[in-house]
């Protein structure tokens, strides 16, 4: 699947999109945030960081976090 239609669905659910992908993925992101659409908000993990770190960040977020706290924001991790 292409990747505006992961994010399109993304809006629709009200789902963060983690993700790799700081290419195009960001791209999309951010022409979506420029039009005035829904952007529910993406997680770039970097694709060197340590699995276990990676999910310590996930789950901190998860638990600080309330629906909606990152509309329309790319947050990069590890932090």
């Amino acid at each position: 699947v292409k990747d505006p239609r992961i994010l399109e669905w993304c809006a629709q659910e009200g789902r963060l999109l983690v993700t790799h992908d700081v290419q195009t993925v960001t791209k999309y992101a951010h022409e979506r945030v420029r039009g005035g659409a829904q952007m529910p908000g993406i997680i770039v993990i970097a694709q060197t960081a340590p699995i276990g770190v990676a999910i310590e960040d996930l789950v901190l977020l998860a638990r600080a976090s309330e629906p909606g706290d990152y509309e329309g924001q790319i947050l990069h991790l590890p932090f």
